[in-house]
């Protein structure tokens, strides 16, 4: 610990080291030197086009403030670092700001964050007023009653929950990532999200007399944003933009480890606890590992096609093969197929979930049972949606040749893209398969991070069971991989030495292959989105192809975020014309706002020396 008092009232420059915010560092660590080295080639297009310096700075501020906020162990300092994380995330999303939907993506930020941070600042007021002090150790030690233990509970949510993205608070994730450059777009989704999990973590660690209610209550948090996330990404077009949405997925898993840790240290079962907490805090590392890595391949594909726009794309692996295969890494881990990272920690929280099925009273026994469904229900939806995306922007033919070009020049014989961004994708990639291969180190840092958050000594529960069920998946995954190999061996062996002849079919009139018969984004998952139109406000605009000899007709669909449109948006539009009457009605003399103040210092002295 590092402590030493400065001259903020109030205040001291308090900093602390502990299992928790070790996982966060190094997630932190990782994500922010690979988007270094990204962005080093990256950002090479912009020079001389604009200043690249002020980028540069408010890149360092964010890794700063960071840092700060996962060490910081006094309320000013922590909520310091959370506002200088803020403005600088801000001025990184704004990059692109000759763009009005840039703008309008900052802004929208800008709101989101500060609302929360009110929220934020409720709740630590709160907690100094009963602890009669702003350090967290002193905060910890004091005892709340129930009712203040839910109030900062449900402060927590709502202030750290804008910032995790929790459904339906996500609503400036969608709009920031495709704003952003992709090697930000890689801090905001791999890192910056998480420090609203983090401090979450932070208070479920310092409050631990939270009533029944709120693992219940973060349970359904995950069940909801996880499902909603995955639904909303099965209907975008555009890249970026469908990576967001799985942002808000995967704080969704993330969330359902924490909510069955929660209900554990309810019911008094410290292994499945340290086990819901575990999982969700691998869950945090890995996502960091393998969405920084998915959106540094989207960056490259963006980049070399000059779109985002998914129908426009097509036969991209033939382009770029290295940046295809680098995609399907990412795309494997975020699906949680076994031998990559996302699975590992999956499997962490279904363990934890089966073991509340087993050992947990019949209520909460219950809602592990929805958890367990719909942990399933996520995976197969994300193995709908990234089969979707790869096979439409990397497989087929261009669909836009003006867009994507399916052959490579004579040039592009090496890599497909410069050097300093294929090897921070290479690393990411690397470590997404080590740690499913061999998650033993880090599924030990984060059994510890569990434990600490159980609140139980380390060495009165071991997590050799979870550890060894582990190992006996992997080895039958290991098995299963070598006769899927050892098939496919024998029967290319078997086709080349017994060549079938091949004959040309009768093609009943079809002229021939155009890229126009491939699927688009639209009806690949078009069945599965009419089934839930109704939740989804999924709409169609045109009109299907009819008759034996159609006219030209044009048919759109999409998927509308219910949480923005119905909720969020009218509330500001009414907000910003009460803002506009109060604007009309505002008084006019100077003299009569001077008064004001007098009158509210004048308030502030009787009430402190009273």
């Amino acid at each position: 610990m590092i402590r030493f008092a400065w001259q903020v009232p109030f205040g001291e420059f308090s900093l602390k080291l502990d299992p928790l915010n070790l996982i966060f560092l190094l997630s932190i660590a990782v994500v922010t030197l690979c988007a270094g080295l990204y962005a080093g080639s990256y950002m090479r297009a912009y020079r001389g086009v604009r200043s690249l310096a002020a980028h540069a700075f408010f890149f360092s501020v964010l890794i700063l403030s960071l840092v700060l906020v996962v060490t910081a162990n006094h309320v000013l300092l922590f909520l310091g670092a959370w506002e200088l994380m803020a403005v600088a995330t801000y001025f990184l999303i704004i990059f692109h700001e000759e763009k009005n939907s840039v703008r309008r993506s900052g802004f929208l930020y800008l709101i989101a964050t500060h609302c929360g941070t009110f929220c934020l600042l409720a709740m630590f007021f709160l907690m100094a007023q009963a602890a009669g002090s702003m350090d967290f150790d002193r905060i910890a030690a004091t005892a709340f009653s129930p009712a203040a233990a839910s109030v900062i509970f449900i402060l927590a949510l709502l202030g750290f929950g804008v910032k995790a993205g929790f459904f339906p608070l996500h609503i400036w994730l969608p709009h920031a990532h495709p704003a952003a450059p992709s090697h930000v777009s890689a801090l905001l989704s791999g890192v910056a999200i998480k420090i609203g999990i983090y401090g979450l973590c932070r208070i479920i660690a310092i409050v631990p007399t939270l009533p029944d209610w709120c693992g219940y209550f973060l349970l359904m948090i995950g069940v909801v944003s996880g499902l909603m996330g995955v639904l909303y990404a099965l209907g975008q077009h555009e890249l970026k933009k469908f990576l967001a949405y799985h942002s808000v997925e995967n704080i969704g898993i993330i969330a359902l480890g924490l909510g069955v840790g929660l209900l554990g240290r309810t019911h008094q079962q410290p292994f499945i606890a340290a086990l819901g907490f575990a999982g969700g805090l691998f869950h945090v590392l890995n996502h960091s590992l393998f969405k920084a890595l998915l959106f540094f391949s989207a960056g490259a594909v963006m980049r070399k096609t000059g779109t985002g726009a998914i129908d426009q794309m097509g036969g991209v692996a033939k382009l770029m093969p290295w940046t295809s295969g680098l995609f399907l890494i990412g795309a494997l881990s975020i699906c949680g197929l076994p031998l990559f990272n996302g699975f590992v920690s999956e499997f962490f929280v279904y363990f934890a979930l089966f073991q509340g099925l087993l050992l947990f009273p019949l209520k909460s026994a219950a809602f592990c049972a929805i958890g367990i469904l719909s942990l399933a229900l996520m995976g197969c939806l994300a193995l709908a949606c990234f089969t979707k995306v790869y096979g439409i922007v990397f497989l087929g033919e261009a669909r836009n040749p003006d867009v994507v070009t399916s052959t490579r020049s004579p040039q592009d014989r090496g890599l497909d893209l410069p050097a300093g961004m294929f090897f921070p994708m290479l690393v990411l990639a690397g470590l997404c398969i080590w740690i499913g291969l061999c998650p033993w180190f880090i599924a030990r840092l984060t059994w510890q991070a569990g434990t600490y958050l159980t609140a139980v000594n380390p060495a009165f529960i071991s997590g050799q069971k979870i550890f060894s069920a582990l190992g006996q998946v992997i080895a039958v995954s290991f098995g299963l991989l070598g006769i899927m190999t050892m098939v496919l061996l024998f029967q290319r062996i078997g086709s080349r030495i017994a060549a079938l002849p091949r004959r040309e079919t009768w093609r009943c009139g079809f002229s021939g292959f155009t890229p126009r018969l491939q699927y688009t984004a639209a009806s690949f998952a078009r069945s599965i989105l009419e089934c839930l139109k109704t939740i989804l406000v999924f709409r169609k605009t045109g009109s299907a192809v009819l008759g034996e000899f159609p006219a030209r007709v044009s048919l759109a669909s999409g998927v509308h975020d219910a949480a923005e449109d119905f909720v969020f948006r009218p509330f500001y539009g009414r907000l910003r014309d009460l803002a506009k009457g109060i604007q009309k009605n505002r008084l006019r003399y100077t003299q009569v706002y001077l008064i004001y103040i007098l009158f509210f210092l004048v308030f502030l002295i009787v009430l402190k020396f009273r």
